[in-house]
C-alpha cells in the first residue's frame, strides 16, 4: 500500500496543508478547504462520527489551479456550473 504522505519529488518542505492554514466552509454534506498560497481547493464529503459526534472529512478531491489553468476546458466547465447553481 502506498504511503499517504508520499509527494512527488520536486516539491520539498513541509506539504501545503501543514504550511498554509485553509480558508475553510462547511455544509451538512460538503467541507471545503481552501489553501491560496498553493493553488488548491479540496472538496470532501463531510459526515459525523457516530461515536464522538464531530463532523468529520470523508473522501476528499483536490482542484489544483495550475492544472486548471494549464486545461481550460476544466476551467471552463467548472465555472458554467457554479454559475448555474449560483443562478
Amino acid at each position: 500500500m502506498p504511503d499517504s504522505t508520499a509527494r512527488k519529488k520536486g516539491y520539498p518542505g513541509a506539504p501545503y496543508w501543514e504550511r498554509e492554514a485553509p480558508a475553510e466552509v462547511w455544509t451538512d454534506r460538503l467541507a471545503l478547504a481552501y489553501y491560496p498560497t498553493a493553488g488548491k481547493l479540496q472538496v470532501a464529503a463531510a459526515f459525523r462520527d457516530r461515536t464522538t459526534g464531530e463532523k468529520r472529512r470523508g473522501k476528499t478531491v483536490t482542484l489544483d489551479q495550475e492544472d486548471l489553468a494549464l486545461h481550460p476546458e476544466a476551467r471552463e466547465l467548472l465555472a458554467r456550473v457554479l454559475e448555474e447553481w449560483g443562478g
